[in-house]
């Protein structure tokens, strides 16, 4: 089996080399996913309360807000 990864063709012996493949982009994409929380996060604890209270959040809200909790 060929599998294409980042624009280059790789050749998979078995299901636990794709199963490799899978879980290195499950990371990747978990990566991605934590760098832009925290940019959302830095950038809402950077507005004033003002502008927090414009776009329906509190202060204390933030963090719950991005991450989900």
């Amino acid at each position: 089996m060929v599998v294409v990864v980042a624009n280059r063709a790789v050749e998979m012996r078995d299901g636990a080399s794709l199963d490799f493949v899978g879980q290195l982009s499950r990371l990747a994409n978990n990566v991605k996913t934590y760098a832009h929380r925290r940019r959302v996060q830095s950038r809402l604890e950077s507005l004033d309360d003002r502008m927090l209270a414009d776009i329906g959040i509190e202060r204390a809200d933030i963090r719950a807000h991005v991450w989900g909790r």
